[in-house]
């Protein structure tokens, strides 16, 4: 058995601990960043929530996330925006380009429903990284790319190591080196391809100089990785996770019906990474809402005298 972490984001120059009841032998898979930052120990954190899992399958029972997040609306003002929620439906690029915090990437990743792209660089003593960064992995073809198709993260262990940079730098080299480790990864440059929710999809250890033959690389792992994601919302939606679209149209979000309050017109939904948000009946597109009545309407039948049976 294993804990994993739903952790707030925070920079530190330490060299942390590993945490008590981490395995090292656990499979790098199921340890990548299923639930938060694992560059951070949860020791005293009050925001992190632990399950212990042995095998994804488990995890996926649970609905890969913590129950206790919610986005409330302003009952004083229902017709208000709700910022998180508009930034789900409209799918704002914020936080395009390379990522420096793991923290707010993977909750990117999560939120778009798109891989995530690590990159262990350093750029101190490994040339070919730099020289892969300028030539390709920094310029506008590939960004623009990455932008409809990715999370981008890049891990500099140099940061921490110059003088220029180090007070800045958001994370250790010995703990980027570690994470990298158990990605099973040992090369500047090296790279992790990850689902949306936490599986490791694709490694790319060291860059021979082809840069034709890196890009078929990062493309098919992404590809690799939408399939494996495809995969597992088709398993989340045996258990009722479904798409909801916006009032306007065109962004969804993929969720499961915790409650609909009929009387207050609020909707309770469930995301695949654990986020549970709240928010009016208006927010959501005119099929929703009547899929929405509806089963309101035949939760009343059942608890009607005359037909007796369960509530929703």
């Amino acid at each position: 058995m294993f804990a994993l972490s739903l952790m707030v984001s925070c920079t530190t120059r330490k060299v942390v601990e590993r945490p008590d009841n981490e395995n090292p032998g656990v499979a790098v898979e199921q340890a990548a960043a299923n639930l938060g930052n694992p560059l951070l120990p949860n020791k005293g954190d009050l925001n992190a929530v632990n399950v212990s899992v042995s095998s994804s399958e488990e995890l996926e029972k649970i609905d890969n996330g913590s129950n206790e997040e919610l986005i409330w609306t302003d009952a004083d003002h229902p017709d208000a925006e709700i910022p998180e929620l508009t930034e789900i439906f409209e799918h704002k690029r914020k936080g395009s380009g390379w990522q420096a915090n793991m923290s707010q990437a993977v909750k990117l990743a999560r939120r778009r429903e798109q891989p995530l792209i690590v990159w262990f660089h350093d750029s101190v003593v490994s040339p070919r990284s730099n020289a892969l960064g300028s030539e390709y992995l920094t310029t506008r073809e590939f960004l623009d790319w990455a932008d409809e198709h990715a999370v981008l993260l890049r891990l500099d262990s140099g940061a921490s190591r110059d003088d220029k940079r180090a007070d800045n730098a958001p994370y250790h080299s010995d703990n980027i080196n570690a994470l990298q480790r158990r990605y099973g990864l040992t090369r500047k440059p090296s790279f992790a391809i990850i689902t949306p929710h936490g599986k490791i999809a694709a490694r790319i250890d060291g860059f021979d100089g082809m840069l034709s033959g890196f890009i078929i690389e990062v493309k098919e792992g992404v590809a690799r990785a939408n399939k494996e994601f495809a995969q597992y919302k088709e398993r989340l939606a045996e258990r009722g996770f479904r798409n909801w679209t916006s009032s306007a149209g065109g962004r969804h979000i993929f969720a499961k019906l915790m409650r609909f309050d009929a009387e207050k017109g609020v909707v309770y939904l469930k995301e695949s990474g654990g986020r549970i948000t709240r928010t009016k009946l208006a927010h959501f597109c005119r099929q929703d809402i009547e899929y929405l009545q509806n089963l309101d309407l035949s939760k009343k039948k059942e608890k009607s005298p005359n037909a007796g049976g369960s509530t929703l």
